[in-house]
């Protein structure tokens, strides 16, 4: 699938846009098509890198918010966000052989209880939006609530990235 709005350069935003792309640039050597569609919306980009980042930031562990992210982005197809988050799962620990059976971690021995309370969370969340009281009062037990918040924000923005990308046809970059 082709983006459906052109991927913006640096030349094609105003300066605190501009500001923003050289940010990112010297960072990680390029500037990902989600923030190209996204300086469309030039006021969105900057608040959007100061909050995001913050997700990565707290009490949960790194895995369990990446493995919650990647199957939240799995469920809804998102391609873009699978790769992107699949990646950054790959750089906290997360094994292979984990992220190719999130599909199946129900009967995946490659699972903790943990990481499987996780992950049916990061469903509930995604597929029925509404979550059973007990499955958050099960997971209370073994995270604080710094923990859960940050697990919570976490899946939800998971599901605004798929949503954004999906609908405007992000691709993966070719570099």
């Amino acid at each position: 699938m082709a983006a459906r709005l052109p991927y913006l350069d640096r030349a094609q935003v105003g300066p605190e846009v501009q500001s923003v792309f050289d940010t990112l640039q010297q960072a990680s050597g390029r500037v990902l098509n989600f923030y190209r569609l996204m300086a469309h919306h030039a006021r969105s980009v900057a608040p959007f890198l100061v909050w995001y980042p913050q997700l990565r930031e707290g009490s949960l562990d790194l895995k369990l918010r990446y493995l919650a992210y990647v199957r939240a982005s799995q469920l809804n197809r998102c391609g873009y966000c699978v790769t992107h988050n699949g990646a950054a799962a790959r750089r906290v620990g997360v094994g292979r052989e984990q992220l190719d059976a999130l599909p199946d971690f129900e009967e995946s021995p490659l699972f903790s209880d943990l990481e499987r309370l996780v992950l049916r969370y990061a469903e509930a969340m995604t597929v029925r939006v509404q979550v059973e009281p007990d499955l958050v009062e099960t997971l209370r037990k073994h995270l604080d609530p710094e923990a859960l918040v940050q697990l919570t924000l976490s899946i939800a923005a998971a599901n605004f990235t798929n949503r954004f990308n999906e609908a405007l046809g992000t691709e993966i970059e070719s570099r």
